[in-house]
């Protein structure tokens, strides 16, 4: 039983005590309190600031790896403080100094919100709560069998759903047989928040080509699929950091036309950019070897057809 809670204390650390106690504290104090565990203990995110640290290098300049992994823990403790800062406010509280919004969603319809696993996405649902609007997340399910041996991250992420749902103000969207209702949701007037850099390994349904860090890649299509059946425009959002001061810039785009074959582009244009700024920030580095490859097996039938045409 000792041993048993004992592999529990490194997720205790890192998803519970530390982000926690960050979120108590003045921030300009709790950000040094993060930035220095960060960077004098791997005690918290070690796990996938090495995973991302032996990656992102092969693809992008970084000069210092170990810097880079300080910086990985740092924004996955900062992303994990998101939830107790966001669980200490109302649902429409203004946000706090640290958070800067930068432009503003449309007043005068519905739209999908369209974003990155890059940056700390909870900020989307306040701002959308704080304009008006409810929103529908769509969401694999967290089932507890996903996480054998690993019970507080089970419950860590229902926590952070349920705090999702609570600034959503409607319940999250769960895959398979999410289509139907999101479209439901558009049609209640509800905003709808989606995610577009999923890997083929994930959503392998509708994934088309774009350019990402100068490879060939994919983005699955179903968020623009979704917008032209509903008629409505696509508003993508991106985090911008300040890492030295602790500030961040939750940043909303221009309207885009789903139906613009230029449109997936343009957007991941924008998770590009927002990478080769804050190359720490992206939680899909481990995934991204894998997805360049599985991105080419996918277009090779299609290739392949269109020469035989």
């Amino acid at each position: 039983m000792i041993a048993k809670l004992r592999s529990q204390l490194p997720d205790a650390w890192q998803f519970f005590v530390a982000p926690a106690l960050a979120a108590v504290l003045p921030w300009k104090l709790a950000y040094r309190w993060l930035r220095w565990l960060s960077r004098h203990s791997r005690s918290a995110f070690d796990e996938p600031a090495q995973a991302a640290a032996a990656t992102a290098p092969d693809y992008l300049a970084i000069a210092d790896r170990e810097a880079f992994a300080a910086n990985v823990r740092l924004n996955c403790l900062w992303d994990t403080a998101d939830l107790y800062l966001s669980l200490l406010r109302g649902r429409r509280a203004a946000l706090p100094w640290h958070v800067q919004q930068v432009g503003a969603w449309p007043r005068d319809s519905h739209f999908i919100a369209a974003g990155f696993h890059h940056g700390h996405g909870h900020w989307v649902f306040r701002t959308l709560a704080r304009a008006g609007f409810d929103a529908s997340l769509v969401s694999a399910r967290w089932d507890r069998a996903d996480y054998p041996g690993l019970p507080l991250r089970y419950w860590y992420g229902r926590l952070r759903g349920g705090d999702v749902q609570r600034l959503s103000g409607r319940p999250v969207v769960f895959r398979p047989g999410a289509k139907a209702q999101l479209a439901r949701a558009l049609d209640e007037g509800a905003a709808v928040v989606s995610v577009l850099d999923m890997p083929p390994r994930m959503a392998p349904r509708g994934q088309r080509p774009v350019r990402l860090l100068d490879r060939d890649a994919s983005f699955p299509d179903g968020t623009l699929e979704l917008a032209k059946a509903a008629g409505v425009t696509i508003v993508p959002y991106w985090m911008e950091f300040d890492l030295d001061r602790g500030v961040r810039r939750f940043v909303i785009g221009e309207p885009l036309d789903p139906a613009d074959p230029a449109t997936l582009q343009k957007l991941a244009d924008l998770l590009d950019r927002a990478i080769r700024l804050t190359p720490s920030a992206w939680f899909f580095w481990p995934e991204w070897p894998r997805w360049i490859a599985d991105a080419a097996a996918a277009a090779a039938p299609s290739e392949a057809k269109s020469q035989a045409g």
